[in-house]
């Protein structure tokens, strides 16, 4: 897969998420997988997770 298309499969995923944690937990994961196929350092350092400029999940926590 291209770093184009796991972009796309994370803005298609994102449009899924409703707003509630616990309904959005499965796909929240796979972006973060997705995310780690880009950028595999996000898994030790998760301050490092800017591809979508929102931060890592983590992050206000």
């Amino acid at each position: 897969m291209t770093e184009q298309e796991v972009m796309q499969e994370i803005l298609v995923l994102k449009s899924q998420l409703t707003g509630n944690i616990f309904e959005d937990g499965e796909v929240q994961q796979k972006i973060y997988d997705l995310k780690k196929t880009l950028l595999p350092e996000i898994e030790a350092n998760p301050e490092l997770d800017d591809l979508d400029n929102e931060g890592c999940l983590y992050c206000g926590s």
